[in-house]
């Protein structure tokens, strides 16, 4: 899968992905949360031909949907754009769900897919520690993290099998973000993720994922309502079926 994989193909692959995301505020419980819907649209290049699809290399369509909600539940007060600026750092405690739909393009014919045939459930609490005299503070700095663990539904469509399941995955992503310039930041990242063994048929795959990824990311405010974040990062130790690769990211963000 392109999008958020919860599997690891074993083929050589190259994927573009392009991301349309919208987010909207809510108060909920006079603090502030988000509701989200991400939808994907991928093409996957693979170096050799895909096992089972005869002779195309490459697949392209969207991806499967996801619709989710963080819910703000310590030190995220609702406010506006001016007294957020001036309100103090310190510690913030998220409650986030994501709910992945089986709506991406799919054959059991094809070994490599964009969509999951399958619902997935991420429950997460991201936690964020900001350190400096007030929230718009050039040089703020913060401590991220961000643990959670997905589960997975069945594929009762699978190639060469008649049903998969994938145990819990758990994943833990960090990030240590600084302000150099009020319209430029940067931050160092990290993603380590454990566990999301596939069972075929009832019977283990004995594919266990282990994997940390490090990278950094430069923001740039383009306007007072428009951003660029540009990221790199790749895996520096897996096991033998943990992902592996790089990834190059630019996301343009505009608030409405």
């Amino acid at each position: 899968m392109a999008v958020d994989p919860g599997t690891v193909a074993e083929d050589d692959l190259n994927t573009n992905l392009l991301v349309f995301q919208f987010v909207q505020a809510l108060t909920v419980l006079d603090g502030q949360s988000f509701l989200f819907l991400v939808v994907p649209m991928s093409r996957i290049e693979a170096e050799a031909t895909m096992p089972g699809d005869g002779a195309p290399k490459s697949i392209s369509g969207f991806g499967d949907a996801q619709l989710g909600f963080v819910l703000g539940v310590h030190g995220t007060p609702s406010l506006s754009p001016a007294d957020y600026g001036n309100h103090p750092p310190g510690l913030a405690v998220n409650l986030l769900a994501k709910i992945f739909f089986p709506t991406g393009k799919y054959s059991e014919s094809r070994s490599i897919n964009i969509g999951a045939n399958r619902f997935a459930l991420r429950l997460g609490a991201p936690i964020v520690y900001a350190i400096g005299e007030r929230m718009s503070d050039r040089q703020l700095m913060t401590v991220e993290l961000m643990p959670t663990v997905t589960f997975y539904g069945k594929n009762e469509d699978p190639l060469g099998a008649e049903q998969t399941k994938q145990k819990p995955l758990f994943t833990l992503e960090g990030h240590l973000t600084r302000g150099f310039h009020e319209n430029f930041w940067a931050s160092l990242d990290l993603l380590w993720r454990r566990g999301g063994e596939v069972e075929v048929d009832g019977i283990d795959a004995g594919n266990f994922q282990s994997a940390l990824s490090l990278g950094a990311t430069g923001t740039f405010a383009l306007s007072r309502r428009a951003s660029l974040r540009l990221s790199y990062g790749g895996v520096v130790s897996r096991n033998e079926h943990g992902p592996n690769g790089w990834m190059a990211r630019a996301i343009l963000g505009f608030v409405l």
